[in-house]
This record gives C-alpha cells, structure tokens and sequence, in this order.
C-alpha cells in the first residue's frame, strides 16, 4: 500500500485543486483527492497511483483494495479510480483484479462488473457508498467467470487462434503472426502460469502485449522487442477485450 506523501510525488494530478485553465466555465471539477478520502472512509485502501506526464491536471488512475472480499482465483479484488482534470479523460469507477504472483493487474468488463462512468457533471460522493455495495454483491459474477476459465482447457490449436483473435486487438488485423513470434507470446514467464487451461493463458497473452519484452519482427522484416504500453487507457482496452474474447471461447 502506498501514503499519501509518495502519492503526491507519482501521481501529483490526485491533489489538483482546480481545472485546468484551459477548460470552459460548463466544466465541472472532480477532485480526485474528495473520491480518494471517501473510498477510504468505506474501507477501501490505496493501492497503487499512476499518471500520464507530469502536469497537474493529467489523466490519472489510482486504485484500491478492501481486506474484507475474498481473493478471487489468484487474485485480489480491485476498485480502479480514473479521472484528469484536463478533459483528456472522463471520470470512471470500476472494478480490476490484481494477480499476486506477477503483480499485474486486469480491468473487469462492464459485463461482469458495475462501472460508474459520466463526463465531469456534478458527481454525488454518496455514490462511493453505493459503488463498494455494488462490487461486493458483484464478486461472486466475477469469480464464476475466473473459475469458467480455469476449468476450460485449451488444445494447441484452441490457444494460437486466442493469441491471432487478441493480436488484433493488440496490433490491429494487418499482422499476421510468425511461428517464433507465436512461441514466444505463449510461453509463460514464470512456473505459476505453466498450464493449458483458459486463465493461465490468458494471462501469459495479457502480461506480454501489456508489458511487451517479446521478440517480434517490424514491417520492414527487422528484429525488435515489442513495447510495453504506458498509457493508461490503452492498457484497459487492452484487458477489457482481451477478457471478452476468451470468455466468447467458454
């Protein structure tokens, strides 16, 4: 769990106290620091921060657990806060998972989890209340979706077409994949992910277009290491899809 003090330094958009100047009198602030202090009067706590760039009005995303839900698989539940005070990004509340043997963390499609999403109007923190009831009463959805998974084995087969569908997701449909490059996508990176079943490989997939390091080859037919994505919203579609396309293989 991280305080507040190094909350300030990673992620110094949460303490903004005012839009940016640059947004019109119809915009209305958000502060993320109000939403912070009421998840943790609900018995949420900080988990972790991240923002785009440095500025103080940047698009941000802080998440919390709660000691009192059960771990779901190999996972801790999550409420995953993102918010900017900059118009670069809406206010949204939803849940995540975070996998305690990789230390990566996963967004929960809407299908399985409440989100709260809405353009900066004026935001009720009474809402918080009944955002933590909410993912409460929607763990046991989610579980059942994370036990699916693991009691779906995959054939070889079965996984490369779930890596082909996902490279779309992640590169688009123009890549086409080649024999080392499939290899390396799904070859764990550590001995808790080795396995045949639906969760495992979907995580391996996950964590290697999120997190990059594999071998790939450029359009050009050069070598190269894929990239890590760092934008907050990326990485969520990223997950988001990734979760709906293999719950469509169950």
């Amino acid at each position: 769990m991280i305080n507040l003090s190094d909350l300030k330094n990673t992620t110094p958009s949460v303490f903004a106290s005012s839009a940016s100047p640059k947004m019109s009198d119809k915009y209305v602030f958000v502060p993320t620091l109000d939403i912070l202090e009421n998840f943790e009067r609900e018995g949420w706590k900080l988990a972790s921060a991240k923002q785009v760039g440095r500025g103080l009005h940047s698009v941000h995303q802080i998440k919390f657990r709660n000691g009192e839900l059960p771990k779901v698989g190999d996972t801790l539940f999550e409420a995953v806060v993102r918010n900017s005070h900059n118009g670069m990004s809406k206010l949204s509340v939803s849940a995540g998972l975070f996998r305690l043997c990789c230390s990566n963390g996963l967004t929960v499609p809407t299908a399985l989890s409440e989100s709260f999403n809405l353009r900066h109007s004026r935001f009720d923190l009474d809402e918080v209340k009944r955002l933590t009831e909410s993912f409460a009463g929607r763990l046991p959805k989610i579980e059942t979706s994370v036990q699916r998974m693991m009691e779906r084995e995959l054939s070889t087969d079965e996984k490369i077409d779930f890596l082909r569908k996902s490279a779309e997701v992640r590169f688009g449909k123009d890549k086409v994949l080649k024999d080392m490059e499939i290899v390396g996508l799904l070859t764990p990176n550590r001995m808790e992910d080795e396995g045949d079943d639906m969760w495992k490989v979907f995580n391996v997939v996950q964590e290697k277009f999120v997190r990059g390091g594999v071998e790939m080859t450029s359009q050009n037919g050069r070598r190269t290491r894929l990239r890590g994505l760092q934008n907050i919203m990326a990485v969520n579609q990223i997950n988001t899809k990734l979760w709906n396309l293999a719950e469509e293989m169950m």
